[in-house]
């Protein structure tokens, strides 16, 4: 057995007892996130195996060169295994999410730790999108969560406000509440899109970092979802209620209220792509020629 394929062994081997190690917390984990009703965690599954595909795929170049890197790697692993010490040892006042949230991070340091150990920082380096991308199969946590739900609420119901007037509807709006002709609506924080948020946010994040080189064009990528998403978001409520006031109230309590996303998280995605072909095209042009070259040529 060569060097490069012991060291892949003696890994796969901590991972599996790390992960043995902490069975009780994946466990409960991948019970928490397969409860519909928990939206901080709905995209926990699958994360793990999109880290796993990309690294696979850039395995070539991950880990083309590796070296055992004891120091970093023995310190990370000291702090997951600090804070895994503290989580079992001390009464901490967190909700279900929050802990396990907490109890993800640490076993993720730990296997972090480990991953730079037994390779090195290069190729640590190289993986290193692929690596931080599994913070999300960490629970939001709850302020964070709380914050995102309420500004993602008020905001779509601002654009819902806006559309309903195009239609020329009566409303009048108080807050996140909307009276309509004969009728009442709250747009309450479960309207407020933030499964869908989570979705398109990891989706333009993986889509940058395929498509696209530089940083700033990333960064661009993801800011640009934030007002999409609540556009998208907006438009549904607005649709919802339009269609409740015309044709049948019962539709806010029918499947297309609860299982309607899909059809306005395409036109988002629809949205999303001028903005994502716009950005691989600019960073296909070759930069502007310095101002002295540019008066050289013109004499």
């Amino acid at each position: 057995m060569n060097s490069r394929s012991s060291r892949t062994w003696l890994f796969i081997l901590f991972s599996l007892a790390l992960f043995a190690g902490t069975s009780g917390a994946i466990r409960s984990l991948v019970s928490y996130a397969s409860d519909w009703e928990n939206n901080n965690a709905s995209q926990v599954l699958m994360i793990p195996l999109i880290s796993g595909t990309l690294i696979f795929f850039s395995r070539k170049r991950i880990f083309k060169q590796v070296q055992y890197d004891v120091v970093p790697g023995a310190l990370l692993m000291i702090a997951g295994g600090a804070l895994m010490a503290f989580g079992k040892t001390t009464n901490l006042q967190l909700n279900e999410g929050d802990l396990l949230a907490f109890s993800v991070f640490s076993i993720l340091l730990v296997w972090w730790g480990g991953f730079l150990l037994f390779y090195g920082r290069a190729a640590f380096k190289t993986a290193a999108f692929a690596l931080m991308f599994l913070i999300f199969c960490m629970p939001i946590p709850s302020p964070l969560m709380d914050r995102a739900v309420t500004v993602l609420q008020h905001a779509s119901a601002d654009v819902a406000y806006v559309v309903l007037k195009l239609t020329g509807m009566p409303i009048y709006r108080d807050g996140v509440i909307f009276s309509l002709p004969n009728m009442v609506v709250e747009v309450a924080p479960e309207c407020s899109g933030i499964r869908s948020g989570i979705s398109l946010l990891i989706l333009t994040l993986l889509t940058g970092h395929v498509a696209l080189r530089t940083w700033p064009k990333k960064l661009a990528l993801v800011l640009a979802a934030i007002p999409i998403l609540i556009f998208k978001n907006g438009l549904r409520i607005s649709t919802l209620s339009f269609l409740a006031v015309h044709v049948d109230q019962r539709i806010l309590t029918s499947r297309l209220h609860r299982e309607g996303g899909i059809p306005f998280f395409i036109v988002g995605l629809l949205l999303m792509y001028p903005i994502l072909r716009y950005l691989i095209h600019s960073e296909l042009q070759p930069p502007d020629p310095p101002r002295a070259i540019q008066q050289e040529v013109s004499l």
